[in-house]
């Protein structure tokens, strides 16, 4: 269960070691464990070419701050930095009246008292040259954007040139071998609610039952709880004109029952109950009574977009590079626009695997919401699923794969045809 977060400035200082880079282990609030971040961060600076990380917050409007450093019982009221240089011990810039409570950092600690001592603080500490921050240009990566406008104005007028933080935070988004495994058995959870759901809406067909769709997603949510699986929202089951709508979420007693002819769209993630422990995330799609034409076609071009993904990361990895996530997003988005369907396509074709939600902190396969510069780099786990969305119907097919140093590892079954009830 998730502990009430605190209403001001909470940082994390962290403890202990992790594995290897990139791969640190979590705690069971899902925080990252070990000092060693700053090893890991300082190797990711140099290897990216910058001359710092600047770790600013404000009373709790930075994640990365509240994800990298506890001041344990202390609540900091003022703004904070910690830059973190390439090389080097971190150090820390809090305000006069508080430095006297923070003891036992790992860090340089200073202090400013008033707003010319902060940017004179600020001056003095900084390097004239790019320093990573949790900005995006151009706001075109909401995701990582946390820093406002005014403190990028502050630091460009000292000299520094902000770059995003984006990519050096993926390296503290890999998997451990103990979360891929985690994530194995979630992806093997839901496949299997899945066939219970389908295998229940085919034996109240046969019986001749009026079937809804909240009926159907609580033989999901029954398996989830037998197996103490965790979900954050309710999984979605859509029939019929329910399926156009992309995050169609049914209710009680506005939900629609079965018809023949329908749609049958299933959505649905899990994870196991550690905080560390990831998400699996699929969507399978079925028809009650023989699809029509128009929709085996639409099924047949979203399964053959999915593959296309899948396929051009392969191609990526075999070239001895990492694509970007927008990379991915615009070959799928343009195989399906060039069957005519552009407009069909509603959302981005894929996300990263979170933790805490099944949506990640991670690079996201997006060219459309966003323009998500983030690399595909090995020990990310995230989903493909184009689809596309009409009145009276919709389609979309959803996989997950891990990121592998030899490439992209499909975790989920692929759906390649429709389940007829």
């Amino acid at each position: 269960m998730l502990r009430p977060a605190r209403p001001v400035l909470e940082i994390r200082k962290v403890l202990g070691s992790h594995r290897t880079l990139g791969h640190l282990q979590a705690n069971a609030l899902g925080m990252l464990t070990g000092m060693d971040w700053i090893d890991t961060a300082q190797a990711e600076l140099k290897r990216r070419n910058l001359a710092a990380w600047l770790i600013c917050d404000f009373r709790g409007n930075n994640p990365a701050a509240k994800r990298f450093l506890d001041f344990g019982d202390v609540i900091l009221s003022r703004r904070v930095f910690l830059l973190v240089p390439s090389e080097g011990t971190p150090q820390l810039l809090v305000h006069e009246i508080e430095r006297g409570s923070l003891l036992d950092l790992p860090f340089d600690i200073h202090s400013y008292s008033d707003r010319q001592s902060l940017v004179e603080e600020l001056g003095r500490l900084l390097p004239p040259a790019e320093v990573a921050l949790e900005y995006s240009p151009m706001n075109d990566n909401p995701y990582v954007s946390h820093v406002d406008a005014g403190t990028v104005e502050l630091l460009r007028s000292l000299g520094v040139t902000p770059v995003s933080s984006a990519d050096l935070l993926q390296v503290f988004s890999t998997w451990s071998d103990e979360q891929v495994t985690m994530h194995l058995a979630a992806a093997k959870h839901v496949l299997a609610a899945k066939d219970r759901a389908f295998a229940f809406i085919a034996e109240q067909v046969r019986a001749g039952r009026v079937l809804s769709e909240t009926a159907v997603q609580k033989v999901i949510t029954d398996y989830f709880g037998e197996h103490d699986l965790i979900y954050h929202h309710l999984p979605t089951v859509a029939f019929g004109p329910h399926a156009g709508n992309p995050h169609y979420a049914p209710q009680a007693g506005a939900d629609s029952t079965l018809q023949t002819g329908d749609v049958i769209l299933i959505d649905l993630w899990a994870k196991l109950p550690p905080a560390r422990a990831p998400y699996a995330d699929i969507t399978w799609m079925g028809s009650h009574g023989a699809p029509s034409a128009e929709f085996e076609a639409l099924f047949q071009l979203v399964v053959s977009a999915r593959d296309l993904a899948v396929e051009a990361i392969q191609t990526a990895y075999r070239e001895g590079r990492h694509p970007e996530g927008r990379e991915i997003d615009r070959i799928t988005r343009d195989f399906i626009a060039a069957e005519g369907y552009a407009e069909a396509f509603k959302h981005r074709t894929g996300h990263s695997l979170g933790t805490r939600f099944v949506h990640g902190d991670a690079v996201h396969l997006d060219d459309f919401e966003t323009c998500d510069t983030r690399r595909l780099v090995p020990g990310i786990g995230i989903t493909i699923e184009p689809g596309v969305y009409f009145d009276t119907f919709g389609v979309r097919s959803e996989i997950n794969l891990l990121l592998e140093e030899a490439g992209p590892r499909v975790t989920t079954d692929r759906q390649r045809e429709l389940v007829i009830i």
